[in-house]
């Protein structure tokens, strides 16, 4: 959605990443406010936003799109190439006796208009040894990389499980190793979607 509002645009911004290219600049920003149905309540919106460095070779409209909010302090990352855009954030929040629960979004964004055009997401869970209910974790991101068209996410979680999200296989799912991780999707910006390769360590 587009951030129109002016009370949002001046929300104080707590974290930001950027990337360049070609004359143009991409930002993600955690903008810290407070929940509109419990004005007590911090909430932060996570908005990217596009502007111009060089009209030599960039030619977009500057533009700022919300991707959502989160209870809970978000990540962020972005990159750019000549292969596309893509934005990562996290979101999740405390509920009281049952903990935090934290997930990842990465979103395929349509450089001239931030409009998403693919998004995936990742989750991490506590899963029992002898497959009952379980319980969600927390992902953390620490970073993006392009590697030719394959798009690296990387980050820790807490648990012993990580999957899309939603996820594609049944509960319960399958117990890994590790606290870290690196998500590749192979030609995030062409192919059709398909599962990601997880490596945990």
């Amino acid at each position: 959605m587009l951030l129109g509002s002016a009370a949002q645009a001046q929300l104080p911004v707590v974290k930001e990443a950027r990337a360049d290219w070609q004359g143009c600049a991409y930002s993600i920003k955690v903008l810290q406010g407070s929940d509109p149905y419990a004005p007590w309540q911090v909430l932060y919106r996570v908005t990217v936003q596009s502007a111009v460095v060089s009209s030599a070779t960039c030619a977009l409209t500057p533009r700022t799109v919300e991707l959502g909010t989160s209870k809970n302090t978000p990540e962020v990352a972005i990159v750019a190439s000549a292969d596309g855009l893509a934005a990562a954030w996290t979101y999740g929040e405390y509920i009281r006796g049952y903990g935090t629960w934290g997930r990842a979004r990465i979103h395929r964004l349509d450089p001239s208009t931030l409009s998403t055009l693919r998004l995936v997401g990742l989750q991490s869970n506590y899963v029992p040894s002898n497959g009952g209910a379980g319980m969600p974790g927390v992902i953390t991101l620490s970073g993006l990389t392009l590697n030719a068209a394959n798009l690296e996410v990387a980050g820790t979680f807490t648990g012993n499980s990580l999957t899309e999200d939603p996820a594609t296989t049944p509960w319960p799912y399958p117990i890994l190793q590790g606290n870290h991780f690196v998500a590749t999707y192979a030609d995030f910006f062409t192919a059709a979607p398909q599962s990601p390769s997880l490596v945990t360590f």
